[in-house]
């Protein structure tokens, strides 16, 4: 991963051009870390942001009641930031999900509101989890047009670190 587009990203000039971010790459090479410090310091700097973990946040405004789903909507278009992280965990979310993330990405594009997006899967295959190429291609034109564009690599730290505690655990027995 590039140094400076992580300083790009924590200077947060992207969210006053109204880009975007996408952090894609392998589970366990800090997306997830890097999206949440991004936000800590855009709420810092007076910025309305709102963090979302994409499965569980479609869920909930499916079970929603048509009241709630439009209180989620409104707070999802207003914030000057948007993460949506791990989107496509589960592969395949519900079409009411990618629905819904067709009506959010569509307006926060036109009014040049910034979303970061973290993923274990590359963009390439986003069509198939949406399960709707042409939803894709409208969702990743609007996604990419402005947009920092982050791949990680590596090994998982949450492998490398349990790997570590069974060597302790061998060596002091």
């Amino acid at each position: 991963m590039p140094r400076g587009a992580c300083f790009e990203l924590h200077a947060l000039k992207f969210i006053t051009e109204g880009a975007n971010a996408s952090l894609i790459g392998k589970p366990g090479t800090c997306k997830s870390h890097i999206a949440k410090a991004v936000a800590y310091q855009a709420i810092l700097q007076g910025y309305d942001v709102r963090y979302t973990e994409a499965d569980a946040e479609f869920a909930r405004y499916t079970l929603a009641t048509s009241l709630e789903q439009a209180k989620l909507m409104k707070g999802w278009l207003a914030a000057d930031l948007w993460v949506l992280d791990d989107l496509f965990l589960a592969r395949r979310i519900a079409d009411v999900g990618a629905e819904v993330l067709q009506a959010i990405v569509h307006p926060r594009y036109q009014l040049r509101r910034s979303i970061i997006t973290t993923s274990d899967r590359v963009v390439q295959d986003w069509g198939k989890y949406l399960g709707d190429a042409t939803m894709a291609t409208t969702i990743l034109d609007r996604l990419m047009h402005r947009c920092t564009m982050l791949e990680f690599e590596g090994k998982s730290y949450r492998l490398k670190e349990a790997a570590a505690r069974i060597i302790a655990t061998q060596e002091s027995s």
